[in-house]
């Protein structure tokens, strides 16, 4: 089961490394358009076009990573968890918040000095607030996110063994709260007190993904049961996954026109639909658990190095899709060029990097680098 964990892993950073591909394919495509066309931008010229609904597609089918990310961690953490006493579990939690923060800390760092180079400051507190919160460059909200989780983990662990449907059925309760405001705010309904309630609720707070931890935590101690219920109803689980993956892209397509001209490339995220495609999504591959997946050796290994992959991959790309802009504008215009790059940079850059550090005098200090 933890080989095929590692792999559904591998297969969750393979999602965010193409998802943040598209996205940067999107942004050339539309807030970009100037660089490479004589137009005003934001520029809808091509939307409709087949690059669009291919970038449409991709992001939204590759929204399951962070779902099961949460889920992963979240039955790690109540394997390592269980039987301990509360000082035991403390150690642990301890362990595992010095493995991510170390790493965070580093390319949070680097980050900063990036934008310092762009002139971009912030006063001390700014700086902190950010490190906390949505982190230096927006996907690092996941880190902070994972901390806080994984800091209540030792108070909750008692009540995904003993007490399993009430704890899904709070975190879902908590959870559908969230989307009902998020989805609000995108469909443009205008309800008092909307506006306080999304600065409560952000990114990178608990309350919007906590079903995904705690689904994690129960499966975790209930395995086998939950196995074989997801052996009985696996194809029905299946097409429920495919129904939800066509929803979530046509739910993506409905917001993006609907945000015009206030377009931005992460539509449809905290949406009904996309929680429950992520839910769909990590049950059906639990379901299938006997099929082997293409690849699989290809991605336990990027499962294995997923942490380093995903705080560098988007600091890298981020450079390159800002060269471009600056220095070979036409590239953005040429997605099929432009998208190989990226992918190259996400994927080959990261990797050649941890494989120069773990052969260099450097690598006592790998694991604080890349986890």
């Amino acid at each position: 089961m933890n080989k095929r964990l590692i792999t559904l892993n591998g297969l969750a950073i393979l999602a965010v490394v193409v998802n943040h591909a598209a996205a940067w394919g999107q942004i050339a495509m539309i807030l970009w358009t100037h660089r490479y066309r004589p137009v005003a931008v934001p520029n809808y010229d091509q939307v409709g076009t087949p690059a669009y609904y291919v970038f449409l597609v991709i992001r939204q089918l590759t929204n399951f990573s962070v779902p099961a990310f949460l889920f992963i961690c979240g039955l790690f953490i109540a394997y390592a968890l269980r039987e301990r006493s509360l000082p035991a579990s403390w150690k642990i939690v301890r362990a595992r918040l010095i493995g991510l923060l170390a790493p965070y800390l580093v390319w949070s760092s680097v980050a900063f000095a990036g934008d310092a180079l762009q002139g971009i400051y912030y006063p001390v507190l700014g700086y902190l607030g950010l490190l906390v919160s949505q982190g230096a460059v927006g996907l690092f909200y996941f880190v902070p996110l994972l901390c806080y989780l994984y800091l209540l983990s030792p108070f909750v662990i008692a009540f995904a063994k003993l007490r399993p449907g009430l704890l899904l059925l709070v975190t879902a309760a908590i959870q559908l709260v969230t989307i009902a405001v998020n989805t609000l705010s995108l469909y443009r309904v205008d309800v008092p007190g909307l506006q306080q309630m999304l600065i409560l609720t952000p990114t990178w707070s608990l309350p919007r993904w906590a079903f995904f931890f705690a689904l994690g935590l129960v499966i975790s101690f209930h395995a086998e049961r939950v196995q074989h219920w997801l052996r009985r109803y696996k194809w029905s689980i299946l097409l429920a996954t495919v129904a939800l993956a066509v929803l979530n892209v046509a739910e993506a397509e409905l917001i993006y026109r609907l945000k015009r001209p206030l377009w931005y490339p992460y539509a449809g995220i905290g949406t009904l639909s996309y929680n429950l495609y992520g839910v769909a999504f990590i049950l059906c591959y639990l379901a299938f658990s006997g099929v082997s997946l293409p690849f699989s050796r290809a991605l336990y290994q990027l499962g294995t190095r997923s942490y380093g992959i995903y705080l560098l991959h988007y600091l890298l790309m981020t450079l390159v899709a800002k060269v471009i802009y600056r220095f070979v504008p036409w590239l953005l215009g040429q997605q099929l060029l432009y998208q190989p790059i990226l992918l190259v940079v996400g994927f080959g850059g990261v990797l050649l990097l941890m494989a120069t550090v773990s052969r260099s005098p450097m690598r006592r200090y790998y694991r604080f680098l890349f986890g």
